[in-house]
């Protein structure tokens, strides 16, 4: 299975399908939890860990390196920030590109309502590793580091227990998969590590060129700054810092936020780049930071942004999320809104998945899930009147049993054919379904022959 997903689909759709279980098991979790007071507390925690809030962590890491007492946290803040950015914006999103799972998982109905109970945040980049998750463990370690060894180990555990719980807010919100959270959890630890091992080098060889006294602003002050006064100062700042960066965070997201123009495989809900001169309109429509760079080199070569036929997912619409679409509506039947509407109402209990003549009882939701996930992302184009020629025994078809008792099947003849009552319909663009489904996908499970289902 794994020698499948590597040679298809960027490094973020292999996560999307190598971890799909433990994602999905994790937003099943807190959607559970979800509530107005819950809600609320996700939001002050993760303000702590946004981009304003880290970057005005950092000066304030500037400004304590010209004072002797607290150059040591103020070098080590600096560094963190600078490297876990490094990490995590400059290497790991670009080269990973993972989507957001409010883009990937719009066909999700109860994923759906989650997002939309817990306030439609959204971004406008990539997914892996959590940007506001790295940001909030950086600190976190700097700070943990430079109490524990002050002795101070009551108040250093504060600060990892408040970036685990900004790292949770990021899932509960449903902005983040979890894989991404531990991602940035990882990043957070080694560049908060690295950045107070820079701080203890910088400061000692600052010390030993006895330049410490001279660059130390505590001196313009007659009688110095005593130890209460200056814990005073520092926690007021991060007070401000803190109110700032809430304050100005709280009506991010949201129903009234402008989206992302884009709506090819997905409409993608990121947040649009509205009034930025980096990122002007294209076309007269306004995009995230992704898809503009994408689109505005595709604008300059053939003045136009529109998708060529083959590329527009029959599940996009300009007006309203995939979850709110008719699944398959494209084949322009009944019964498969039918399907749709069902799917949504009445999860399926149960699939029966037949290979060459063999049939497979599958029962686990989480399964079930993805295969359904996997055969919605194929794009299906007109009707063919005869099947083309093909190894027959790559036919494989899927009937999903719904709590309602009732049961709808749909076929497959891979590589290029999608059957439905009886009918065959061109693949026009398989999105990953028959790599995320390889023949050994089943493996382990035990096969039964059903003929009644």
């Amino acid at each position: 299975m794994f020698t499948n997903l590597l040679l298809t689909g960027s490094i973020g759709d292999q996560l999307n399908a190598a971890f799909y279980g433990l994602d999905m098991a994790v937003f099943h979790f807190f959607g559970g939890m979800q509530n107005g007071f819950f809600t609320a507390l996700a939001k002050i925690f993760t303000a702590m860990g946004s981009t304003k809030y880290i970057a005005l962590m950092a000066v304030m890491g500037l400004v304590m390196c010209f004072f002797k007492r607290t150059r040591k946290v103020g070098f080590a803040l600096v560094f963190a920030v600078i490297i876990g950015t490094l990490i995590t914006n400059i290497i790991v999103k670009p080269a990973v590109l993972r989507i957001r799972p409010y883009n990937t998982l719009q066909g999700d109905a109860q994923y759906w309502a989650w997002y939309l109970g817990a306030g439609q945040l959204c971004e406008s980049d990539y997914s892996f590793p959590s940007g506001h998750t790295t940001g909030a463990f950086e600190v976190a370690t700097v700070l943990f580091l430079c109490h524990f060894t002050e002795k101070k180990k009551g108040v250093a555990w504060i600060f990892p227990v408040v970036a685990l719980l900004t790292a949770a807010s990021r899932v509960y919100l449903m902005v983040h998969y979890v894989t991404d959270v531990l991602a940035g959890l990882i990043v957070g630890i080694i560049a908060g590590i690295l950045g107070y091992l820079i701080s203890c080098a910088l400061t000692k060889f600052v010390r030993k060129r006895r330049i410490d006294d001279i660059v130390n602003l505590e001196r313009l002050f007659k009688n110095g700054i005593s130890r209460g006064l200056a814990a005073v100062i520092i926690a007021a700042a991060w007070l401000l810092i803190f109110g700032f960066s809430y304050l100005t965070s709280i009506n991010d997201g949201g129903p009234e936020t402008l989206r992302c123009a884009y709506n090819r495989e997905y409409d993608c809900q990121n947040e649009a780049q509205e009034d930025s001169k980096k990122y002007p309109a294209i076309n007269g429509e306004y995009y995230c930071k992704i898809h503009w760079k994408q689109l505005n080199e595709q604008f300059e070569e053939t003045g136009s942004v529109d998708a060529p036929e083959s590329e527009v997912s029959p599940f996009s619409s300009a007006s309203e999320p995939i979850a709110n679409t008719d699944f398959f509506s494209f084949f322009n039947d009944p019964s498969i809104s039918a399907f749709r509407d069902n799917f949504a109402a009445n999860a399926p209990v149960k699939l029966k998945y037949t290979k060459n003549n063999t049939d497979v009882i599958v029962t686990d939701p989480a399964m079930i899930q993805k295969v359904f996930e996997a055969l919605k992302g194929v794009q299906v184009g007109s009707e063919i009147s005869e099947m083309p020629v093909s190894d027959q025994d790559g036919s494989i078809y899927y009937t999903f049993y719904m709590n309602d008792e009732s049961a709808y099947t749909l076929g497959c003849d891979y590589p290029g054919v999608i059957l439905y009552n009886g009918k065959y319909y061109q693949i026009t663009n398989d999105n990953g379904a028959f790599n995320i489904i390889p023949d050994d996908y089943w493996e382990g499970i035990e096969q039964t022959t059903d003929s009644a289902a």
